[in-house]
């Protein structure tokens, strides 16, 4: 099984981050990641598992009245 690796700046071309936030995700622990050399590689897909494991539903009150538009 051969395991796909992407730099911080493929990452960030990808999805539009700033390499600033893709490294403090990688210095907090909280991105999946592996250090080769001096290099630091994300698998492919880790960083759709943050986004995953960091999505929260909005709160919805049941049996309140609408608010109406302003």
């Amino acid at each position: 099984m051969a395991l796909e690796l992407e730099s911080i700046k493929e990452l960030a071309d990808r999805t539009g981050w700033p390499k600033s936030r893709i490294r403090k995700l990688v210095e907090n622990r909280e991105l999946r990641h592996v250090r080769i050399g001096g290099g630091i590689y994300i698998p492919i897909g880790a960083i759709e598992e943050f986004i995953a494991n960091n999505t929260f539903e909005p709160i919805v009150e049941k049996n309140s009245p609408a608010t109406p538009a302003v």
